[in-house]
């Protein structure tokens, strides 16, 4: 019995909404039920100098996503979709407005592979998809790249905070069999012959196609430069929460936020509640609780990294909101580009 597309819809929306009340209620009853509790700790945490430190978390975020849309950019000329860094540099905008609006996490994504497609054409489809999921994916990996290295360097020798390595070792075990099935010929091959198998013909075609997209990106040209720009990306965007926790009178080593700012930027990029609101928020309490940051100000932080996010992210609603009709560029640069 197939369930009517609104209803399913609306169970996966209440679903999410239920992932984000119930932590979000944890947080603010650990927060009220501290003896120390008082509303005028609100206040408390904003002072004059505070405007400083929220001006280079806007600064570092708005750098980052000029890097990131470059790789992107260059993600996309892969797969045969040339535009101008300036255009592209409006959709990435767009996208970001869309995912921090819409409940979810990846509307901003599906965003950006529709502008492509209207941008570019018919063709488009297919490699711009490949190229924003194939960014997103990087971009996770490499920020789970940074919890095992900061995590083998300052806490290995942590006993408390040794079991945290363990996530990040998964994460990262999983990503590399991620790309390695993505990107080995063998590998893929070995897939593809299974789906053909146990699959409709229609759908095997389809899996060969995107097979052959992420092929292209067998390049150790372009590897080198997306992990240059990755560090630089995820670093920066690391910094926003540091520089947060500056403004609101946490004086913490940055080691603790490469280490744990990772692990929640994973979970808040999972499509489980609206926003990223609630686990996100949970997980961080839970985290610099261990490095002795109180439930309040670990909350705030995360709320100011979201609120200067959507500040930047508001050039996206300008673009959107003038409803230019879309001006097609010449995006076949390669005529291998397929949906």
């Amino acid at each position: 019995m197939k369930l009517n597309p609104k209803l399913k819809s609306l169970l996966i929306f209440c679903l999410k909404l239920v992932v984000t009340i119930v932590p979000a209620y944890f947080v603010y009853c650990n927060i009220v039920n501290d003896p120390e509790w008082d509303v005028s700790d609100l206040y408390r945490l904003f002072k004059s100098d505070s405007v400083i430190p929220l001006v280079l978390a806007l600064l570092c975020l708005a750098v980052s996503n000029f890097t990131a849309c470059y790789q992107w950019k260059l993600l996309l000329e892969k797969q045969g979709v040339c535009m101008s860094y300036g255009k592209l540099l409006k959709l990435y905008h767009v996208g970001l407005f869309f995912n921090n609006f819409m409940p979810g996490n990846v509307g901003g994504d599906v965003k950006k592979v529709y502008d492509i497609r209207m941008q570019g054409g018919q063709d488009t489809v297919g490699a711009g998809f490949t190229a924003t999921v194939f960014d997103r994916l990087f971009g996770l990996f490499f920020i789970t790249l940074f919890a095992l290295a900061v995590g083998a360097l300052f806490f290995v020798h942590d006993a408390e905070q040794r079991a945290f390595i363990w996530p990040s070792v998964w994460i990262f075990m999983g990503f590399c069999v991620l790309f390695a099935a993505l990107l080995s010929r063998r590998i893929g091959k070995f897939f593809c012959n299974l789906a053909a198998k146990i699959l409709p013909e229609k759908i095997e075609t389809r899996l060969l196609r995107m097979f052959e997209r992420f092929q292209k990106f067998r390049s150790k040209k372009l590897w080198v430069n997306i992990i240059c720009l990755s560090m630089v990306t995820q670093s920066l965007r690391i910094f926003v929460h540091f520089f947060c926790g500056i403004a609101v009178g946490v004086n913490l080593s940055m080691s603790w936020y490469f280490y744990y700012i990772p692990l929640v930027a994973i979970v808040s990029a999972l499509p489980i509640s609206i926003g990223g609101f609630g686990p996100r928020e949970f997980l961080a309490q839970s985290l610099f609780a261990r490095a002795g940051v109180p439930g309040l100000e670990s909350v705030v932080i995360q709320l100011l990294a979201y609120f200067v996010s959507l500040i930047l992210s508001l050039f996206g609603a300008v673009v959107f909101l003038m409803g230019q009709k879309p001006t097609p560029e010449p995006a076949n640069g390669h005529p291998e580009a397929r949906p």
